[in-house]
């Protein structure tokens, strides 16, 4: 091939599914062209020494909770993209209808978004409910959110009947929609709340993680998964956090193969012993060094199917964490720093296979919300959206250097081996060694049930 837009020669490509291959990519139009050699390109690009991965996907974030919407969709997407990520799944909800006011917000991401977005939206009522066919039909979103343990003061819990009749309508619809889950049981939060507020006026981290045993989130996860298996819908657990989730999820996923597990980059490699004490503070909290573990596990083991950050853009004056245990607010910003940490913590600490990152941070969330193979892979014909890979390279974390609104980051400080070098996006390189070197244009991504 003559003269392609761009040329990407000497890397080894990371095809999840299949293989890794020394070969180069050749770029036109924003879009993979061929796979081979002997292929020059009006922009050509040295990747030798180094790995080629489709550009990840977080198929969780939250934006605009504590700060401006339009200002978050434009500095956490440009850290995404420092960090590899390229696409990102967007959870968005309150309990007002949705139709047709949303149309302003995805509006809204044109001349913003730095990386691709998609959208998730929470079904807390019953009008919301009914209006699912029309959100799919008319937006193009066809996955949403139920929160069977809410945020006190923030989100309403649904009952199990709710979840049950909303799954039911996804399963009607058909395979293409999906529910997301917040599997926690909000009666044993509130009594272990209260248990610990009347002993402890202030706290750790290691005591908010009481708050939310371990096995409040196990028992909503097996209690969804049978409703799911009633309803017959496709059904994804969002930032599963303990061993015994991950126990249970090993016992049900081989018979109902419509179940997908998502755990975080943030709950692979923080312990409710973090130094960073209630910086750390977060829904569901940080467990013990054991389900860090069980957590990659389920990873090796293929119970987890993807790895998101959860990221809620924070600053340290909404955080409060002087406020103590009762005081901080959850949440942290977690984009920048997601792909080297599972680098780090999987690749090189565990010999995690970047086959098995690329299936789980990429090939993976595509395929459940309904973007592959536009996203997700390196074929020709899919989305030239790349992330070069230096697994050796090591970098201190500063959170200045992460572009996120967010003035601390969880890993502030430490020493992390395994770092993008390069991002490119839609075909054109927009950073190079951690600085923005290109305009990115991002987009909404409307997905079908056809």
């Amino acid at each position: 091939m003559a003269n392609a837009d761009l040329v990407i020669k000497g890397g080894q490509v990371v095809i999840p599914g299949s293989g890794i291959y020394e070969t180069d990519v050749a770029v036109e139009g924003g879009k993979v062209s061929a796979l081979g050699s002997g292929f020059t390109g009006r922009e050509e690009i040295n990747a030798s020494g180094k790995y080629i991965l489709p550009g990840i996907i977080d198929p969780h974030i939250h934006l605009g909770i504590f700060g401006d919407l339009a200002s978050e969709m434009e500095t956490e997407t440009r850290s995404g993209l420092i960090g590899g990520v390229t696409t990102v799944g967007c959870f968005m909800g309150g309990p007002d209808p949705y139709y047709p006011g949303f149309s302003d917000v995805i509006a809204m991401t044109e001349g913003k978004v730095n990386t691709d977005i998609f959208f998730h939206l929470g079904i807390m009522t019953p009008e919301q409910k009914q209006e699912i066919p029309r959100l799919i039909e008319e937006f193009g979103i066809t996955s949403f959110k139920q929160y069977m343990a809410g945020i006190p003061g923030l989100i309403p819990d649904v009952d199990d009947g709710f979840l049950l009749k909303t799954f039911e309508t996804a399963a009607q619809i058909g395979d293409r929609v999906i529910i997301c889950v917040h599997a926690e049981n909000p009666a044993i939060n509130a009594a272990c709340r209260v248990e610990i507020q009347n002993a402890l006026s202030d706290g750790t981290l290691a005591d908010w993680s009481d708050t939310q045993p371990n096995f409040s989130e196990a028992e909503a996860v097996r209690r969804a998964a049978y409703l799911a298996g009633l309803a017959g819908n496709r059904l994804y657990f969002v930032h599963i956090s303990a061993a015994e989730s991950i126990r249970a999820l090993a016992d049900i996923k081989p018979a109902n193969p419509r179940i997908f597990v998502e755990t975080t980059s943030p709950y692979l490699s923080v312990t409710k012993f973090s130094s960073k004490g209630l910086l750390a503070k977060m829904v569901p909290p940080f467990r013990e060094d054991a389900s860090v573990e069980a957590l990659w596990q389920g990873v090796e083991d293929n119970v987890v199917d993807t790895i998101g950050t959860d990221n809620v853009t924070q600053t340290l004056a909404v955080k409060q964490a002087d406020k103590g245990l009762w005081g901080a607010m959850p949440g942290y910003p977690a984009l920048g720093t997601h792909l080297p940490v599972v680098l780090h913590y999987g690749v090189n600490q565990r010999g995690i296979s970047l086959l098995k990152v690329a299936e789980l941070m990429s090939q993976n969330p595509a395929k459940i919300f309904g973007l592959y193979p536009q996203k997700g892979t390196i074929v020709p014909g899919s989305d030239a959206d790349l992330v070069v890979v230096a697994p050796d390279k090591v970098v201190k974390v500063d959170h200045k250097n992460l572009s996120s609104a967010g003035d601390f980051s969880l890993y502030d400080g430490e020493e992390l081996q395994g770092w993008p070098v390069m991002t490119i996006k839609s075909g054109k390189l927009v950073v190079k060694d951690g600085q923005m070197v290109g305009q990115s244009q991002g987009k909404f991504l409307r997905r079908s049930i056809d």
